[in-house]
């Protein structure tokens, strides 16, 4: 079978943003989250996985780190591996939704270079976190299921959630999605069929969730789950700020005050009517199969989840990381809604919003750090600076004390580089600075150091963009 010329370009796309997802998973430093995911679940035992629940043990990303850091040997390369291969089918999953609901080529183009170049995305391709991998399953779950092929999507969903727990409302508005929509192939459904279909996602969904997940689901508890903002608006603003904004101190087009509230206030709203408005026209249509109104009714159904939970059991609205979810079905939508509307004005202006956005995004590039750790960006140098320092001595003789989010990269590179002399390196509940030989402190975000300074060190590397600094 001959590939269209737009699958290649598709498919070149993918593999040159891979291969810079690669580089940067080789290069970057570790990170507080990426390293108690190491620590806690991926090193020595494999029952480790299933020890105990903790929001940083993403059980699908535990187990494909495993089998990565075996097969390979431990590196920072390697336990992002799975995150790497799944930004490659990422791209892939999201092209095939939009050739399959979408029939502008153009609104195609302009979707997939969003969702492809947004930071946090980008980043999520990268970091050893289960964010990434879950996302390309969802992606993929919604395919199958446009192309109503329901236990495979069930199948991809009961992954995409042993992967981030954080799945579980787009999840829920998948498998919805068969009641509110009411169709099968060209005729309209009874709804003992939508039932049916509803449930050929459901069940496959809960048995790979629970053959997987189930023997650490009793450890949950509702405290641990959606960590986030109580109000909705400071998780509205939350969302837009970290979604459009990676750069400290290049802010772009829209990375400011003023351009993320014109966002949150005016354009998100309006482009959310706008596919609001458009998805209830074409439902009211009664035209089958409607498998482009999916992502659409999927956003909305989760929002909808998401805000019940919140008053019925308190749990936060989602922040940061917790949103690529809703951003992935949302642009999604948009592009479905985008490619319904035949006024040229229309479109032109939904093009020119979202050329202006992938403008923002690309203001945004870097390579060197991930934009919710930026405090763990210099950890591999200073690492490696103490190893210097140490050659030689003999083992478990020096001691380090540091700010508590950087114990977890250190002690990773204590056993990575195998720094013999250095005791192991243990996370207290306020930084200790003093009896120690080596302290690394963090003078940004360390409210201990900050409120009493450590005296008489020398100081042997300073980062003044992470707030790093190495006394000895």
């Amino acid at each position: 079978m001959t590939r269209s010329p737009e699958r290649i370009a598709v498919l070149l796309f993918a593999l040159a943003r891979t291969a810079l997802c690669g580089y940067r998973a080789a290069t970057q430093s570790i990170t507080v989250d990426e390293a108690t995911t190491y620590l806690n679940y991926v090193r020595e035992h494999w029952a480790n996985v299933w020890a105990n629940y903790d929001p940083n043990n993403h059980i699908l990303y535990s187990i494909l780190a495993q089998l990565s850091v075996r097969a390979f040997h431990v590196s920072e390369f390697a336990l992002r591996l799975p995150s790497v291969l799944a930004g490659f089918f990422f791209v892939i999953g999201v092209h095939r939704v939009l050739e399959e609901t979408v029939d502008s080529r153009a609104i195609r183009t302009i979707a997939l270079a969003g969702l492809c170049t947004a930071p946090l995305l980008l980043d999520f391709s990268v970091a050893a976190r289960g964010y990434g991998l879950s996302l390309t399953l969802l992606v993929w779950a919604i395919w199958f299921s446009v192309r109503g092929r329901d236990a495979w999507a069930g199948v991809l969903l009961g992954l995409s959630l042993a992967a981030n727990f954080n799945i579980a409302f787009p999840a829920l508005g998948l498998i919805a999605c068969p009641l509110v929509l009411g169709e099968v192939g060209q005729v309209r459904d009874l709804p003992i069929r939508a039932m049916r279909r509803a449930l050929a996602v459901a069940l496959p969904a809960a048995a790979i969730f629970l053959a997987i997940c189930y023997p650490i689901l009793r450890q949950v508890k509702t405290s641990q789950l959606y960590v986030g903002e109580p109000a909705i608006a400071a998780a509205l603003y939350n969302l837009v700020f970290t979604f459009i904004r990676a750069a400290p101190g290049h802010p772009g087009f829209f990375g400011a005050g003023t351009g993320a509230h014109a966002i949150e206030y005016f354009f998100l709203p309006a482009l959310m009517l706008f596919v609001i408005a458009v998805s209830v026209r074409e439902f009211r249509r009664e035209r089958y199969p409607r498998r482009e109104l999916l992502p659409a009714f999927a956003l909305l159904l989760a929002l909808a989840a998401i805000v019940c939970t919140h008053f019925v059991a308190g749990l936060n609205y989602p922040a940061d990381r917790l949103g690529l979810p809703l951003f992935l079905l949302f642009g999604l939508a948009w592009a479905i809604a985008a490619s319904q509307v035949p006024k040229p004005r229309v479109l032109a202006l939904n093009a020119l919003l979202s050329i202006l956005l992938i403008a923002q995004f690309l203001t945004q590039f870097h390579t060197s750090y991930f934009a919710l750790w930026q405090f763990d960006a210099p950890m591999k140098q200073v690492a490696q600076k103490i190893g210097e320092e140490v050659r030689g001595k003999p083992p478990g003789s020096v001691s380090v004390s540091a700010t508590w989010f950087h114990t977890p990269a250190l002690e990773f590179y204590r056993r990575v580089y195998r720094i013999t002399a250095l005791q192991p390196i243990e996370r207290h509940e306020h930084t200790q600075l003093d009896g120690f030989d080596y302290y690394v402190l963090n003078l940004k975000d360390d409210d201990d150091v900050k409120a009493a300074p450590i005296r008489d060190a020398i100081p042997l590397f300073r980062d003044d963009f992470s707030g790093v600094v190495l006394y000895k």
